[in-house]
């Protein structure tokens, strides 16, 4: 995996983790999902918008961490 896709979904988990407004189940959900679509070739571009569809809570948080 290159190093990048790697910090990138370091980042979106450390937030998930901290993530006050997303319930433990759509936190669960969402690393679930981190996981297969790491093999995906545009996972970076993805990633947000599948997030998103699970909860959108996900968006200020990838967004204040710099990934939007």
């Amino acid at each position: 995996m290159p190093h990048k896709l790697q910090e990138y979904l370091e980042k979106i988990q450390e937030a998930l983790h901290q993530a006050p407004t997303i319930s433990q189940e759509e936190k669960s959900l969402m690393l679930e999902r981190l996981e297969e679509w790491r093999h995906e070739d545009e996972a970076m571009r993805i990633i947000p918008e599948k997030l998103a569809e699970i909860s959108m809570e996900i968006r200020p948080i990838l967004k204040e961490i710099g990934l939007l």
